[in-house]
């Protein structure tokens, strides 16, 4: 009996000890989660509003609403800019005068031509930039950012996650925008955030 139990404890440890020096192969399986951007409009801004007639200021604020989703573990700068339709196309219509960002909107019933717009960029009298008023940006909510005068956008810094970004556009009209002699109808300016610089 003693031998049988000797027998079965060697052979125990001889499996044990082949299973110590036994091969071993692995596979380390990786997968690429690429950088995640996405850019959209939230569904509850103020688009529209309608212009006093004498003074040229609205009669309520402009709002608008973007949420921006980054996976990136580093900040991300994004463009806010704005563009406004001429008779040569649609022109970028963000500017400044004396620190304070402006928004120039364009009649879209009588189209102006570009030098309306460029004159009202230029602050000229209202008589020279006919067909284009224009509105203070007031606040952007929910990020850093910068004016680049040089590029005539907003720098925009969002974080990894989820951002909201709000834009306020103030109802009082650039006095040199606006005349009585403005062309009835609808004035519109586009505001893009986006990625690439252009």
């Amino acid at each position: 009996m003693k031998f049988k139990n000797i027998f079965i404890i060697l052979f125990v440890l001889f499996v044990s000890i082949q299973n110590v020096f036994a091969e071993q192969a692995s596979v380390k399986f990786e997968v690429l989660l690429p950088s995640f951007l996405k850019i959209e409009t939230v569904t509850s801004p103020v688009l529209n509003a309608h212009i006093v007639d004498k003074t040229g200021n609205m009669y309520a604020p402009l709002s608008c609403k973007f949420r921006v989703i980054s996976n990136s573990s580093e900040t991300k700068t994004l463009y806010l800019k704005s563009t406004s339709i001429t008779k040569n196309g649609a022109e970028e219509s963000m500017f400044n005068v004396g620190g304070q960002a402006y928004i120039a909107f364009t009649n879209i019933q009588n189209i102006p031509n570009s030098e309306s717009l460029i004159n009202c960029k230029m602050n000229a009298p209202a008589k020279l930039s006919p067909g284009v008023v224009a509105y203070p940006i007031t606040s952007i909510i929910g990020t850093k950012h910068k004016y680049n005068r040089g590029k005539g956008k907003f720098e925009v810094y969002v974080e990894n996650g989820e951002t909201n970004v709000a834009v306020n556009i103030g109802m009082h009209v650039l006095k040199n925008s606006f005349d009585e002699r403005d062309p009835y109808g609808f004035y519109q300016a586009t505001l893009s955030l986006t990625e690439a610089d252009i």
